[in-house]
């Protein structure tokens, strides 16, 4: 009787010992094959095989969904992977940190989406709200404005008449071959300048170029973290703070410049224009002062005062 029952509560251990495994195993989330970053890797990377390894982890399958797996990874890496978020070594990849195919052109490194030695990647600063609404692969036009309405202005001396190579001697063949030798000694004329003001404030269009990319403001989430967010990425995107600009080499001084020493606005042109863009024959205005505003102001306040002066007339 006794071994009866010692067999009984051998049977009934083991028993309970296989279903507490089995209750284990069912509570616990399956496996998957994961992509992670095996090195810090730039926002708008291409990435190669030796940036990432496969690690095994126990996730729920929603939250699987949301992860680059192994099995998708060899597909995405024969289209062309970018990474459009800074990767540190350790991270898993997230779906919506990464992009393959076609949505992956021309997201790579700036210098590298340059295929022209004659362009440049010029970055510059705007305020959200007074952007019209710009998108990668619109035609901008660059204004460059200096000073306010008050008493300033630059003066620039301009020569009217330039004399090259004024020979300060001329040789005269009908002079005898005596004295001075047929050398006859002449004062070179005076050189006339006139004094241009260029009274401020001034616009002018300097250059004309391809948005490539809004670089938008990086925010903490601050659902980052926090319990069953897990698919929540650490960074969220804000306001517009700068426009990366393709332009021609040949205005990179200028941009520059207005950059450095004005304020400078963002103007949307017709997408029509951008063939012209890119070949550099799109004219810019020679600029506005405002000895020009006056001018038109006054010339506009005439022209008016005139039309009601021939309606009082009739």
């Amino acid at each position: 009787m006794r071994k009866l029952q010692l067999l009984i509560g051998i049977i009934l251990a083991v028993g309970a010992a296989v279903g507490v495994l089995f209750v284990g195993r069912l509570n616990q989330p399956p496996t998957f094959d994961v992509v992670v970053a095996v090195a810090e890797i730039p926002a708008f990377t291409s990435l190669e095989a030796g940036d990432v390894a496969i690690d095994t982890q126990s996730l729920s399958p929603a939250l699987a969904d949301e992860y680059v797996l192994a099995q998708d990874w060899e597909p995405m890496m024969a289209e062309g992977v970018v990474a459009i978020e800074t990767l540190h070594p350790g991270q898993p990849l997230l779906r919506v940190q990464v992009v393959s195919g076609a949505e992956a052109e021309g997201l790579d490194r700036l210098a590298a989406a340059l295929d022209d030695p004659d362009r440049m990647v010029v970055s510059v600063p705007v305020e959200e709200d007074q952007l019209p609404g710009i998108v990668p692969g619109d035609v901008i036009a660059l204004f460059f404005s200096a000073g306010h309405l008050q008493a300033q202005k630059l003066i620039t001396d301009i020569i009217e008449s330039e004399i090259e190579d004024v020979p300060t001697e001329l040789i005269d063949p009908a002079a005898p071959l005596t004295g001075t030798g047929g050398i006859v000694m002449v004062e070179p004329p005076e050189v006339t300048t006139t004094t241009v003001e260029l009274t401020l404030p001034l616009s002018k269009w300097i250059c004309n170029g391809v948005v490539y990319r809004l670089n938008q403001e990086r925010k903490e989430n601050p659902n980052y973290g926090a319990p069953g967010m897990e698919s929540e990425p650490r960074y969220v995107e804000g306001e517009v703070k700068a426009l990366d600009l393709v332009i021609h080499r040949d205005d990179a001084e200028r941009a520059a410049f207005a950059l450095a020493h004005g304020e400078v606005r963002v103007l949307l042109l017709p997408a029509i224009t951008r063939p012209d863009v890119e070949a550099g024959t799109l004219d810019v205005s020679p600029g506005v002062t405002w000895t020009d505003f006056e001018s038109q102001f006054f010339a506009d306040r005439f022209a008016e005062a005139d039309r009601f002066a021939e309606q009082e007339a009739r």
